[in-house]
């Protein structure tokens, strides 16, 4: 068999970089690697937010930009930052003449864009008859109206290349291994959040103890491709992802929501000895991350008053008040810090000191000395003083890995000088160097998902002859 174009991976970046590539005239065939109908992924999943480092894609393309540096320290590719945000206004344009609905979220005033409907926004996983699920299957119908085939049960093991170009992929399917061959090839299976070994290598080596806040079928595929054929890979020491209760561990009802990460940016986060390790007010993909990093992932704990268990009724997209003790989720509450560290499993004199030295940090509105240093600016920091006290056992829950493949504004996949590998895209949470940094910045996965899915299609337009960039 021979195509123009070979997508791997039938998610939101696969089957937007293949109907793009359909409606430029060229064939393509999608390989999927799982079998069902609605077949497992992020994309079918996820809750639906498309935002630019948490800004509307309407908004000027300068100040996208700019949210996109200063987001990641400066660490984007300044090339693909800007080919992103050059077009994220033509983005939401295709998506919604691909049939997509967009509202904004009730608990949200900041413009972010949510696929309709929404999800429930409840305790646990719900996703049947939410805007991804169902932009999914519609993205499907419209690629095999415009001629295109997605193949479930193929997934991808090898690229080939004759004199430096890309000729065709070689893949495990129904009936064993095969090969297609075609000049062009879109990575876009995801990020490697769902391989135990390559967290372990990048992020942590207590893998075991995140928690998978995802759809467990990014395994990195791509990513080992295309590195086997040298292939620079960028940022692949973090994640998104969000706090969750420890409990979410062994029990479903607990992820992907409800996240705790609200109570630790409006508190205070310990370990073991009862000592911050974070800067809590860097939000909850921070926090996850630094949780991530401590030698025990599963020590940590957030500590807060009744200020703040009253406050998480109302606030966050699940409020964890009462959801989280509703559906299994351990709420430690004590009358004293003292009674309050016994029963977390906390040292007493530890946290006496700790919760001391923050509050002291708060009532002098940032100007006394704490370490680590904490930002007051993103979220109001509360006092730890109201009793009863409260303690919630938390883990790192990992939804997508942030780093990947080194990709251009063209969406060009680059070897370790910066050189394109002719015929090789991605687009999607396989692609590195848009997201992460020192503070985990995240831009948006489903903006790196259809913009850059839009990006590399026009690019290998351009190849075949037709049109490049034509959202411009």
């Amino acid at each position: 068999m021979s195509v123009d174009v070979i997508v791997i991976g039938g998610g939101f970046a696969g089957l937007t970089a293949a109907n793009r590539c359909a409606e430029h005239g060229l064939k393509v065939v999608v390989l999927e690697a799982g079998n069902d109908r609605l077949y497992w992924c992020n994309s079918r999943i996820s809750t639906g937010a498309l935002h630019v480092a948490f800004r509307n894609p309407r908004e000027p393309a300068d100040g996208l930009f700019d949210a996109i540096m200063e987001t990641t320290d400066g660490t984007a590719r300044r090339d693909l930052a800007r080919a992103l945000t050059s077009r994220a206004s033509a983005t939401l344009d295709w998506m919604e003449a691909a049939g997509a609905n967009f509202i904004e979220h009730p608990r949200r005033s900041t413009g972010v864009n949510m696929l309709a409907p929404l999800r429930e926004m409840r305790a646990g996983l719900d996703w049947e008859q939410s805007g991804p699920n169902l932009f999914l299957q519609t993205l499907e119908s419209s690629l095999v109206k415009r001629g295109g085939e997605l193949r479930r049960g193929c997934r991808a093991s090898a690229i080939e290349r004759d004199d430096g170009r890309i000729t065709g992929i070689i893949f495990d399917g129904p009936d064993g291994a095969e090969t297609i061959a075609g000049r062009s090839v879109v990575i876009a299976d995801g990020g490697f959040q769902a391989s135990e070994e390559l967290v372990g290598r990048h992020i942590t080596p207590r893998a075991g103890d995140l928690q998978r806040r995802n759809a467990g079928t990014g395994c990195g595929d791509g990513l080992r491709m295309a590195t086997e054929i040298g292939a620079a890979a960028l940022g692949l020491e973090t994640f998104y992802g969000h706090v969750l209760s420890r409990d979410a561990l062994d029990n479903d009802k607990l992820w992907p929501y409800p996240q705790v990460d609200l109570i630790c940016a409006q508190s205070l986060v310990v370990d073991r000895a009862g000592r911050r390790f974070a800067d809590e007010g860097q939000g909850g993909i921070y926090v996850a991350n630094a949780i991530a990093r401590l030698d025990e992932p599963l020590s940590a704990t957030a500590i807060f008053d009744a200020a703040v268990w009253h406050d998480a009724l109302t606030t966050d997209n699940v409020p964890p008040n009462p959801s989280l003790p509703e559906n299994g989720g351990t709420v430690i509450e004590a009358a004293n810090l003292a009674t309050l560290a016994q029963k977390a499993g906390i040292d007493p004199d530890g946290l006496a000191a700790t919760v001391a030295g923050y509050n002291d940090f708060v009532q002098a509105d940032g100007a006394a000395p704490i370490e680590p240093a904490r930002n007051i600016g993103d979220y109001k920091a509360f006092p730890v003083t109201d009793a009863p006290f409260y303690a919630i056992p938390v883990c790192a829950g990992i939804t997508v890995t942030s780093g990947g493949l080194a990709v251009n504004g063209r969406g060009e996949v680059v070897d370790t000088d910066d050189r394109p590998i002719a015929g090789l895209y991605a687009a999607g949470s396989a692609v590195g160097g848009i997201e992460g940094g020192p503070r985990a910045g995240y831009v948006g996965g489903l903006i790196k998902s259809f913009g850059i899915g839009l990006i590399a299609a026009d690019s290998i337009a351009g190849t075949f002859g037709g049109p490049e960039y034509a959202l411009d």
